[in-house]
């Protein structure tokens, strides 16, 4: 599943030779635990509501409710439980699963009236029949941050984070804000560095809870970090050679981490 495409329609129906993936009211997704894969074949008996979401050359990809019968080789799984699982396609798939899913059946209400919008349509927008706006969904982008000084990386554990790994500064991207400001904003808020030379490495749709990551990296004129005991537990400067445990891919920021220890000179 290297070639997959975003697509969406409520109208087209799966063919005999498509596959599903299936979300159930607990947010919980369909897994199959002899093959480890979130791809299904199409049931006899699917639900009443079906969304084309991927597109892979001639094979479509659809969204489903929960599934009245399962084989015993299947289970529904909690996110906290899927991340041993997934490879850069599952991950891919997920997200934009979840990410769908929630704005299907969670986002129901103008945020102008309070009225009841209408059921997605075909470019999965919704619609307010009393102030006649058009909605779309939304997405929270997010940074990354590498900050690298004297061939050492700094690294930190997240006060919301699973606190036995080390990873790179992140934080949300606000209102009005290019990803190069928030970059500078939040390296400064969380370790009171100033930095140079903030290069982009690229994205990952990312579903826990659902964001969209982009990673940098960057360059700081000092090693003397303050850090913010709001946000941050602990952060230190380590070379390649004493790496603490990071976090595993398929993540954007095992990526990164691996990425800026390279080109570390």
């Amino acid at each position: 599943m290297k070639n997959l495409t975003s697509s969406f329609s409520i109208s087209q129906k799966p063919k005999p030779d498509d596959l599903i993936v299936s979300i159930n009211s607990r947010k919980e997704i369909l897994f199959d635990k002899k093959t480890k894969n979130f791809f299904h074949k199409v049931p006899d008996q699917l639900p009443s509501q079906i969304f084309k979401i991927f597109e892979d050359n001639n094979l479509n990809i659809f969204l489903v409710e929960e599934l009245k019968e399962i084989s015993e080789e299947c289970e529904y799984l909690s996110k906290k439980f899927l991340y041993s699982h997934l490879d850069e396609n599952s991950l891919i798939l997920i997200s934009r699963a979840f990410q769908i899913y929630d704005w299907i059946y969670k986002q129901k209400f103008c945020s102008r009236t309070g009225n009841k919008l209408s059921e997605v349509r075909e470019d999965l927008s919704k619609f307010c029949d009393s102030c006649s706006r058009e909605y779309f969904p939304k997405m929270s982008p997010c940074i990354l941050a590498a900050i690298t000084h004297n061939k050492k990386i700094l690294l930190v554990k997240h006060n919301n984070e699973i606190r036995t790994l080390s990873t790179v500064i992140a934080g949300f991207v606000e209102l009005g804000e290019s990803l190069e400001d928030c970059v500078k904003r939040e390296v400064f808020e969380e370790v009171g560095l100033k930095i140079k030379n903030i290069k982009y490495l690229g994205s990952q749709s990312w579903p826990f809870p659902n964001q969209l990551m982009m990673a940098f990296s960057a360059e700081a004129l000092n090693d003397r970090f303050e850090i913010d005991n709001n946000e941050i537990l602990e952060a230190n400067w380590y070379s390649k050679e004493n790496l603490p445990q990071i976090p595993p891919e398929p993540s954007l920021s095992n990526t990164l981490i691996l990425n800026t220890l390279k080109t570390m000179t």
